[in-house]
């Protein structure tokens, strides 16, 4: 293994004691060891550092990176000097890669799709329950490989992090997170794929396992504050597709969003709701929850490890991808 690894895996993590130290076992535990773990220490006040540090002292893989709290965007972006990897993954500390997946066969396939200017891999995403026992697989709408400055840019319905980027497309495009509350992801991944010279996305393939938890932040979130923050971002999307000379229907999906952000912030007020409404919407979330909670599986059918049953799915995974690249 070279000095160097292949694949970092970015974690930020602000008191996350609860969930972090699963997430850093299933980044150490893949079967392939050329990756170097990245865990970003965003002032924590609980025993988050203490777990991390933990860690570190065992594996040299394992970097850890603490500073005074500055929030999430910052802490990534100021995480991009410390990355050396060809590949790049985002890990929250509540979420966890899936057993198995990072293999001698996995790091070598994403090498040649690399090479051939395939800079991001769009995969299906798992979701799971909060012990991680159920889950069900989330679909992408695209199959294929597709040059990334076109309209497959525009289909990307999931979360930044289940994507795989090539270090590189992030790097020379100074493609960087918004730094204010709340972040705006969907804006780094839109950005990432833009820019990157090609794009494959594949239903064959998943990596990571979104928990489902009550501190997660979209659970969280400030209404009018998110409105205000996508109408200023989408404004400035706009501009920097006019700046980079895009034009056609990428453009004027931009423009159209930016409207509708618009738009939505202009009606988005903060709502005086009675105590007897708010017990109402309560139990009809909990109620929704319920039945969500209850169409999930075994999550480990989803597992890359365990048996040679699954061990076999990863491989014919990769080897669909790659002749979906035109690489076998």
């Amino acid at each position: 293994m070279s000095d160097t690894p292949f694949l970092t895996v970015m974690l930020p993590v602000y008191n996350g004691e609860k969930y972090v130290a699963d997430a850093i076992e299933s980044v150490l535990g893949q079967p392939c060891r050329d990756l170097e773990l990245l865990i970003l220490n965003d002032g924590s006040t609980d025993a988050t550092l203490k777990i991390a540090s933990s860690y570190a002292e065992k594996d040299p893989r394992v970097v850890v990176h603490s500073h005074p709290n500055m929030g999430l965007g910052r802490n990534r972006n100021d995480g991009f000097a410390l990355v050396r990897g060809r590949c790049l993954a985002f890990l929250d500390h509540d979420d966890v890669i899936v057993p198995g997946f990072y293999t001698d066969a996995m790091r070598d396939a994403l090498g040649r799709l690399f090479d051939a200017g395939i800079e991001v891999v769009v995969p299906a995403r798992l979701h799971a329950d909060e012990s991680l026992a159920r889950g069900y697989r989330c679909d992408v709408p695209l199959e294929g490989v597709f040059p990334g400055s076109g309209e497959a840019s525009l289909n990307l319905p999931y979360e930044f992090a289940t994507m795989l980027y090539a270090t590189d497309v992030i790097e020379r495009n100074q493609i960087r997170f918004y730094e204010g509350a709340p972040e705006m992801e969907s804006i780094f991944r839109h950005k990432a794929v833009f820019c990157a010279e090609r794009v494959l996305f594949t239903n064959g393939l998943f990596f990571e396992i979104r928990r489902d938890n009550p501190g997660q932040i979209t659970k969280n979130w400030n209404v009018p504050e998110v409105a205000r923050v996508r109408a200023e971002q989408y404004a400035r999307l706009v501009e920097w597709h006019r700046e980079r000379g895009t034009t056609g229907v990428v453009l004027d999906e931009m423009a159209r969003r930016a409207r509708e952000a618009q738009a939505e912030l202009g009606t988005c007020r903060p709502e005086r709701v009675s105590a007897l409404q708010r017990l109402r919407d309560n139990h009809r979330a909990r109620k929704a929850h319920k039945q969500w909670l209850a169409g999930m599986e075994p999550l480990q059918r989803y597992f890359y490890a365990g048996s040679p049953e699954a061990e076999a799915s990863l491989s014919a995974a990769i080897g669909a991808i790659l002749q979906t690249a035109g690489l076998q």
